[in-house]
């Protein structure tokens, strides 16, 4: 007996078919594997740039689960809330790290999932911690706004200094006419000095030029000067400068030794000089030898007696 199906039944079969096809067409565009069992999994993070719904969830580059759902809501928390369905084979320690990152240039973001150490695993429903990697595009950007606010800032700071120089300038204005006026008159006169004294320096400049060529002929003649310099030079380096140094270092010797001698009253002259009586009797002599002479000289007759007829006996 042939079991006959009416053409409401399998147009019905063939609506569900297609209904169930199309509901795991989506899921599988969604990355949501129907014919395996995942666990779900939460982690928090201040922003979300760039990610969304069905991207990867990866463990060192392999993918092991999508993004279920991403959920804000400012009322109960400032943050957003991603959650992550993660094939159930694969336990995840507790301290793990649900990273943030950029698959590449002109991909979107996934998240990385970093295992940690603990011998624990996370169960269903548990929070991971969380963390956003900066890509270079980010990173590139926050640079160009820091550059950005760096020139502002000198930007700013330049046309705050020109516009003090312009009103320096403006309420100096009178000042730098007169001296800019002075300086055209300085270089005015320099110009008339110069042109007034033209002549002057040209004779200079000859006079220099001859002075120079008088040099150039009287190349010989300096020639035997300096030979004549060199040769007196080492007439000074040949001469026995040092022996006669040391004659006369031992003469100022010996003559200390001698005075030494003197003031120790050693010898004649010692006498001589130290001898108190001697000096007393050299003054005695000096001073009858002094009047001896004035009674020469007051009575000459007394001791030369001149006779011109013949000798008489004096008085």
């Amino acid at each position: 007996m042939k079991l006959r199906l009416s053409r409401e039944f399998k147009i019905g079969f063939f609506g569900i078919l297609m209904l169930a096809l199309l509901y795991w067409g989506i899921n599988f565009l969604k990355g949501k594997d129907l014919f395996s069992t995942t666990s779900h999994y939460y982690a928090v993070y201040d922003q979300v740039n760039g990610l969304q719904s069905s991207a990867s969830v990866l463990i060192k580059g392999f993918k092991v689960g999508t993004i279920s759902d991403i959920s804000y809501n400012p009322q109960s928390s400032p943050n957003v809330v991603v959650e992550f369905a993660v094939k159930s084979k694969y336990h995840i320690p507790k301290d793990s790290k649900a990273r943030v990152f950029s698959e590449g240039l002109m991909s979107g973001k996934a998240v990385e999932l970093e295992l940690g150490k603990s011998p624990d695993y996370l169960q269903e429903g548990d929070t991971l911690f969380s963390e956003i990697n900066k890509d270079f595009l980010e990173m590139a950007g926050s640079e160009v706004e820091f550059f950005k606010q760096r020139a502002n800032e000198v930007i700013n700071e330049l046309m705050t200094t020109l516009k003090r120089v312009n009103t320096l300038l403006a309420d100096n204005k009178a000042n730098f006419d007169a001296s800019m006026q002075n300086i055209a008159s300085l270089s005015g006169n320099l110009d008339q000095m110069v042109q007034g004294e033209r002549h002057n320096i040209h004779g200079i400049l000859v006079n220099l030029n001859e002075f120079s060529a008088a040099l150039n002929g009287k190349t010989e003649q300096m020639g035997r000067i300096m030979g004549n310099v060199e040769r007196f030079s080492d007439s000074l380096s040949a001469a026995q400068i040092p022996t006669m140094v040391a004659q006369a270092t031992q003469t100022l010797d010996q003559l200390n030794i001698t005075l030494n001698k003197v003031n120790h009253g050693e010898g004649s002259a010692s006498l001589l000089l130290n001898d108190p009586a001697l000096y007393d009797s050299l003054v005695v002599s000096v001073s009858n030898l002094s009047a001896l002479l004035e009674d020469l000289k007051a009575h000459p007759s007394r001791y030369i007696n001149i006779s011109v007829f013949g000798r008489r006996d004096r008085e």
